[in-house]
């Protein structure tokens, strides 16, 4: 194999890792939205980055946020929780003194994507991706219950 085949192999396989990323938080996207019955407010899905927002009525979450990015063949994941407590004395005083009274709860997680996205561009491990996001989510719930 010569330097030239070399090359376009490594871009052929940086594409598909490229590629699996955007499948991944597709599917992450659907998991929340179909499977967990959260309503998106937000989602932009970027080539490297992605940002989702969403709502529930009855959670004890005021939004749950989502942001994915990818560095190399990891999907770093950042769960963060709004609280509802605080009501509008405690937004009074976020604004006049410039505070933030800490009304998130905050996880994160890092997903190799070949342990859920093959080579062809497949969900590969549902029933694990599926456990995972849900606990993340729970997590969050619950500590926002104490």
């Amino acid at each position: 194999m010569g330097l030239l085949d070399k090359i376009k192999d490594f871009f052929k396989k940086q594409a598909i890792i490229a590629q699996k990323d955007n499948v991944l938080a597709m599917a992450i996207h659907y998991i929340i939205t179909e499977e967990l019955k959260w309503y998106p407010k937000k989602v932009n899905f970027g080539s490297d980055k992605h940002e989702m927002e969403y709502v529930k009525p009855g959670s004890p979450l005021n939004e749950l946020e989502i942001e994915a990015e990818r560095v190399g063949n990891k999907l770093y994941l950042k769960f963060e929780g709004e609280l509802k407590r605080g009501g509008t004395l405690g937004s009074l005083l976020e604004m006049a003194f410039d505070i933030d009274l800490d009304k998130e709860i905050r996880h994160h997680i890092v997903l190799n994507l070949s342990d859920f996205v093959n080579d062809n561009l497949e969900i590969i491990n549902e029933d694990e991706l599926r456990k995972t996001i849900k606990s993340y989510i729970e997590k969050i719930e619950e500590k926002a219950k104490e």
